[in-house]
């Protein structure tokens, strides 16, 4: 028996000492990480075809990792304050002892005249439970763990909002990165014609070569926006694949129908909706009422903490006169001179509640900014669309009106240039101040505390 112990030993000795080979690891880490995400992602993306921007965020709710942390959070909470509870519960305690000797104590009275003091296996057993009558500390102990685990879920949810207003974000700098390609190649459709155009009036003598060559520098930057917009589309692909929880280097397909709606009521009703429902006042709320229950401890301090006892123990030596033994009662606790501790401690709770009503209030001005500014912007973005649509209708005019002047031979290539220009820039204009205008209003919902409450919100689509 023994030998088995050291040997046991000595192999978690070595095996701690072993040598820690990280690129080992790490392969092995990088290889399981990039199977488990590359199953994720083909079992999400196997569903359907086209993903809409409820299922978008539905898909990163469940598959962020900082829904993941934030629900380890959540957990970690609800355990501290079971942790709590148990200063409620009575404590009991079982021991057992066995004491064996080489021969029975004995005591020598003359000479060798000797007489046993107790036999020489003794066995005791005790059972002692205590359980706490007047301690006002708990409650309040208890209560600070109780706002802690209802922060833990409202920062969870907080987190859920950020997660869905980042993949809303995402989703329509996505499509509008889309949009943009879609006329962009448009755009070089029309531009390969031109040049086409110009190449034939170049052999008649039309055209000069000044001209055909401005007209072949932009169909080479039609090209290059082409290219540029193709890496624009996989880093928004990315992005977004990313935010959900997905392989960055999937492809994913969207529906581009959706639409938000603009939060009903004026800049008053958005200052009040946030007030009373965002998460972040929410949390400020319980972070106060803990420092009220650290007061009330602080408080407590002044006072005795009372518990009761019973306990009962039993030995196997026989010269004991009564084998069993039975206690109960109570004990008190009271800290008679430590006033000067006790009475600054209490006005440090004070203090730090003091700070956290400040914190609040200073939380609720910098929200109040917060929806101020998001109700500019989006009157900003609603203006910008208005315009851009404008202005796209007015360059589609134009660069009618001086392509049927350029093929009646009454405008040269060259001097529409600046048309086709105008009307590039237009359309794109037109495209993002759309999705614009979509994110705005997302960030307005973000801001009132209603981006996600854990459940589809019919206001987002």
């Amino acid at each position: 028996m023994r030998n088995t112990f050291i040997l046991l030993l000595l192999a978690s000795v070595l095996q701690g000492c072993a040598t820690f080979d990280g690129v080992l690891v790490r392969q092995t880490e990088a290889e399981a990480f990039l199977a488990k995400t590359g199953e994720r992602t083909e079992t999400v993306l196997a569903e359907g075809n086209t993903f809409t921007l409820n299922r978008c965020i539905a898909v990163a709710l469940q598959n962020n990792l900082n829904m993941e942390a934030a629900a380890l959070e959540k957990r970690l909470a609800r355990l501290n304050r079971r942790i709590a509870f148990a200063n409620f519960l009575p404590e009991i305690s079982l021991q057992y002892t066995s004491t064996e000797l080489d021969r029975a104590p004995a005591s020598q009275i003359f000479g060798n005249m000797q007489t046993t003091m107790q036999d020489r296996i003794v066995r005791e057993t005790a059972v002692q439970a205590q359980m706490p009558i007047f301690a006002p500390a708990t409650w309040f102990l208890y209560a600070i763990h109780q706002r802690g685990e209802e922060i833990s879920e409202e920062a969870a949810d907080y987190t859920g909002q950020m997660i869905a207003l980042q993949v809303t974000g995402l989703y329509f700098q996505f499509l509008a990165t889309r949009e943009t390609r879609r006329i962009l190649e448009a755009q070089h459709v029309a531009a390969v014609a031109l040049m086409k155009e110009v190449d034939a009036y170049h052999g008649e003598g039309m055209v000069t070569d000044a001209d055909r060559a401005q007209v072949k520098v932009l169909l080479l930057a039609r090209e290059n926006a082409l290219e540029l917009n193709s890496r624009a589309i996989e880093l928004c692909q990315a992005e977004l694949l990313e935010a959900m929880g997905l392989s960055p280097t999937a492809e994913i397909q969207l529906d581009g129908a959706a639409t938000l709606n603009k939060p009903e009521g004026g800049q008053e009703d958005w200052i009040l909706d946030a007030l009373l429902h965002h998460p972040r006042l929410a949390i400020a709320d319980r972070l106060v009422e803990i420092e009220k229950e650290k007061a009330r401890i602080a408080i407590a301090d002044f006072l005795p903490m009372l518990a009761g006892f019973a306990a009962r123990s039993h030995t196997s030596n026989s010269f004991m006169a009564f084998p069993y033994v039975s206690a109960m009662g109570f004990t008190g606790l009271m800290t008679l001179f430590n006033g000067f501790a006790n009475v600054n401690e209490y006005l440090a709770a004070r203090t730090e509640q003091e700070k956290a009503f400040l914190a609040r209030e200073q939380e609720s001005l910098a929200l109040m900014l917060e929806v101020v500014r998001a109700h500019s912007h989006l009157a900003d973005a609603e203006t910008q669309l208005n315009l851009a649509d404008a202005a796209a209708d007015a360059a589609k005019i134009k660069l009618k009106e001086e392509t049927a002047k350029m093929h009646e031979g009454l405008l040269r290539p060259s001097e529409m240039l600046d048309s086709v220009a105008q009307h590039d820039t237009a359309q794109v204009n037109a495209a993002n101040a759309q999705y614009q205008k979509q994110v705005m209003t997302a960030i307005a919902w973000n801001v009132l505390g209603a981006t996600w409450r854990g459940q589809k919100d019919e206001n987002n689509e």
